[in-house]
């Protein structure tokens, strides 16, 4: 069986019908991820909750999945994808790992750029919520490994939401030699993460971060997923963007290849601030004048 031949009358039965399942949404290395109803609790405990369902065939993927899993486990946060249940079942005969999170209703930013590029405001917008929880994870040092547009989805109520933390590294447990292999996806790794270090920090995650937002400034990726590019740095200041130099500058100590020479957390959120803070005087001075 591989991931696209899943049916949801099997999955169903092989989770004791305490779901129904809906439509496939997604399908990747891991398997596949389906809206679903979750109808009750394994202990029988009866719930009514829309959910995301991911099934995982693939045993070379197990590092990935319980990465997944204990990273999401105890975090709960508006801007990180919840995790509700995980467990193992039998599919059609066949053994898999299924997790459930929290189901968003809403777009991933990779759909939303196949319409053009973004506003300074909006890319500001998705940046702050995307730092939010990068530094929420992080304060359990934990790296998300793998930001990128399709692992943020913007709700339809507004905010950005950082999901899958399959590639995620608990730096105090992920000792192992497996853990120098980079999970991410090329195009968006840090020098260090492409190179395999086993020492990443937030840092790493705020490059990637800087990769997205100038990305959605572009309208396309800045290197054309070409992560050789991305070892020596880019800089978002050599694009002609009708953005302040301030934000260009700010991106380009995000992309820098040296990790120290990136902004803290902190220090970036108080200067995504600013300048959001910025735009909208500079928009409520225009409203005035006109």
């Amino acid at each position: 069986m591989h991931a696209h031949s899943f049916a949801p009358a099997d999955v169903e039965a092989a989770l004791g019908q305490r779901y129904v399942v809906d439509s496939q949404i997604a399908m990747g290395g891991q398997g596949a991820v389906f809206k679903a109803t979750r109808l009750a609790c394994p202990d029988g405990t009866s719930v009514n909750e829309l959910v995301a369902l991911k099934l995982n065939l693939y045993q070379n993927q197990d590092i990935r999945v319980q990465r997944e899993i204990a990273a999401m486990e105890n975090i709960g946060h508006p801007n990180l994808g919840r995790l509700i249940e995980h467990g193992h079942c039998h599919v059609a005969g066949t053994q898999t790992r299924y997790l459930t999170s929290e189901f968003i209703d809403g777009s991933t930013l990779s759909q939303m750029l196949k319409a053009g590029r973004l506003m300074e405001c909006e890319v500001l917008a998705v940046g702050r919520d995307v730092l939010t929880a990068i530094t929420v994870i992080w304060s359990r040092r934990i790296v998300h490994g793998d930001i990128k547009p399709s692992n943020i989805v913007m709700r339809e109520s507004g905010g950005a939401v950082l999901i899958d933390l399959g590639a995620a590294r608990l730096l105090e447990q992920d000792n192992s030699p497996a853990a120098r292999k980079p999970f991410g996806t090329s195009g968006y790794l840090s020098p260090e993460q492409a190179r395999g270090s086993r020492n990443l920090t937030c840092a790493s995650d705020i490059f990637s971060l800087g990769v997205v937002m100038l990305q959605c400034l572009l309208g396309r990726h800045p290197t054309g997923y070409d992560q050789g590019a991305l070892i020596e740095g880019v800089r978002a200041s050599t694009f002609r963007l009708p953005v302040s130099s301030t934000f260009l500058g700010t991106l380009d100590k995000m992309l820098s290849p040296n990790p120290n020479f990136r902004p803290t957390p902190s220090g970036l959120s108080g200067c995504l601030q600013r300048l959001q803070q910025s735009i909208e005087e500079a928009y409520a001075m225009g409203a005035r004048a006109s």
